[in-house]
């Protein structure tokens, strides 16, 4: 063999599998098996190496084949490939103690039953863990996931995971945590989350509790926030009239901030924006709404130029202070309507591009009646009402350095000041270089309208408003000597708004 040859087939075995090491847990297909043992494929250019006799089941019979993916830990290797390990467990003394030991070396979790609970003068103290034909001592505080409370006997007679934490006096001192087995599992989890997580995505999860500012969601070991405007399409709902603790849902992914320098990441999602299809989309869509048709509403606000009338979830018309369904002048709207009442009303217009309905209450005065024409103030106003607050699709339509104007489905543009927009830390220098890169001309953008000042529209993004509100919830309110109230989100929650 050429010193060349020598030089390559040195460089290739030590470069095998580098990224695997000892107590690493891997998972593969099976590519082949022998009398012997189970080879997994890796990856890389050795395979794992499993006993044989891991995958027999009572009577002897082979429970794994050919292309089955399985999972082990890593518990060595040699130069037949990298050695695994299942979960150790149901061996004979002396091989459950030298597999023990090697567990407590190379962090590989065992496998092990709880036969009784400890209590120490009616103390819970911890629970007795029988591994093969090994006892060992799990402490209380290491049976179940941080803040998980259940009664000590719900645990006898379960087999979990767990690592060997203690290992003295050649095994006859075991002591064992399910605890850390289940921790790192869930930062895999996390880790796997965070490393496919996209703006856009929809994702699955649980209501894990709620807050006045909105819901926070466990999508698999970490937590997003639902804004309070982003739980519904209505306006003014709490978080209990939406949903519970405990809920499955659906969200979207509408902003994601990475945790660097210690900090945790911040996800904010979307469960109105999950079920695809806008409220508006849907509206245009269904014939049942077309120009001419009849429908009950509800008066969602009153402004002097008319009233704004609830359709549908997510899509208010506007009825003109002329045409209230009244046969004197009105001068404002609030001399015949008033909030929460249900009214009938009559479709007039539809403007698709402005996502403007025009109403009348009740009948049509004359037949083929036209909407009113608002004036140029009232127009503006009318943008002003029904924009404020809300989660909108923008286009970018100008770039400059100290923000994006953002184009609107109303035809209106707004400025979203760079200081809402959430940049990773490290690239202060380079802000606006990097505000351009992810936000091109014509590219879309989710923004929430902060403030409409007649002609200037303010803007957000729902992360930085979520992140805003989430600040407000957990800040401190203290009386005149210096004494806790608690949070606002705590005073609050407690109002009947």
């Amino acid at each position: 063999m050429s010193e060349e040859n020598e030089f390559r087939d040195l460089f290739e075995k030590t470069q095998v599998n580098m990224s695997i090491k000892k107590g690493d847990k891997v998972s593969g297909p099976v590519v082949a098996i022998d009398k012997k043992y189970v080879f997994v494929d890796l990856g890389g250019r050795q395979d794992g190496v499993l006993d044989r006799k891991d995958f027999l089941d009572e009577q002897g019979e082979l429970t794994v084949q050919k292309g089955d993916v399985v999972e082990a830990y890593v518990a060595g290797s040699d130069a037949d490939g990298i050695l695994l390990r299942r979960q150790l467990g149901g061996r004979d003394v002396r091989e459950v103690d030298q597999a023990v030991a090697e567990a407590f070396q190379s962090k590989i979790p065992v496998e092990g039953k709880v036969t009784a609970v400890r209590r120490k003068e009616e103390k819970l103290v911890g629970y007795t863990v029988q591994v093969g034909k090994s006892e060992a001592f799990c402490p209380a505080s290491q049976m179940d996931a941080r803040g998980i409370r259940r009664e000590p006997e719900e645990y006898v007679g379960q087999t979990y995971p767990f690592r060997v934490t203690e290992y003295a006096e050649d095994g006859y001192r075991l002591v064992v945590s399910r605890r850390v087995v289940m921790e790192e599992q869930e930062e895999a989890a996390r880790q796997r989350l965070l490393a496919n997580l996209q703006e856009g995505a929809v994702l699955s999860g649980t209501v894990a509790s709620l807050q006045p500012y909105g819901a926070f969601v466990d999508l698999g070991g970490l937590d997003g926030l639902v804004p309070g405007r982003e739980l519904s399409w209505d306006r003014g709902v709490r978080p209990e009239d939406v949903v519970k603790v405990g809920d499955k849902v659906t969200v979207k992914v509408i902003g994601h901030e990475p945790g660097e320098g210690g900090r945790k990441p911040r996800i904010t999602l979307s469960l109105k924006q999950a079920s695809g299809a806008t409220p508006w989309e849907k509206f245009v869509a269904d014939p049942a709404f077309a120009v001419g048709t009849r429908h009950k509403g509800t008066v969602a606000r009153l402004a002097s130029f008319g009233a704004f009338i609830r359709l549908a979830p997510g899509v208010d018309g506007l009825a003109h202070v002329s045409q209230l369904g009244v046969d004197h002048r009105v001068g404002d709207p609030s001399e015949v309507l008033k909030e929460g009442q249900e009214v009938e009303v009559t479709i007039l217009e539809i403007q698709e591009e402005g996502h403007r309905v025009s109403l009348c209450v009740g009948e049509p005065r004359v037949q083929g009646e036209k909407a009113a024409a608002l004036s140029p103030a009232e127009a503006v106003e009318a943008a002003k009402a029904a924009a404020v607050g809300e989660t909108l699709e923008g286009e970018v339509e100008k770039q400059a350095p100290y923000g994006l104007f953002v184009r609107l489905p109303n035809g209106q543009t707004g400025l979203l000041h760079i200081s809402q927009l959430a940049l990773e830390v490290g690239e202060n220098a380079l802000r606006e270089r990097v505000m351009f890169r992810r936000h091109p001309l014509h590219s879309k953008i989710q923004v929430l309208v902060k403030e409409v000042n007649g002609d200037r529209v303010s803007l957000t993004t729902p992360e930085m408003a979520a992140r805003e509100t989430e600040s407000m919830g957990k800040m401190e309110v203290r009386d005149a000597g210096n004494e806790k109230f608690g949070s606002l989100g705590d005073l609050f929650s407690g109002l009947k708004l």
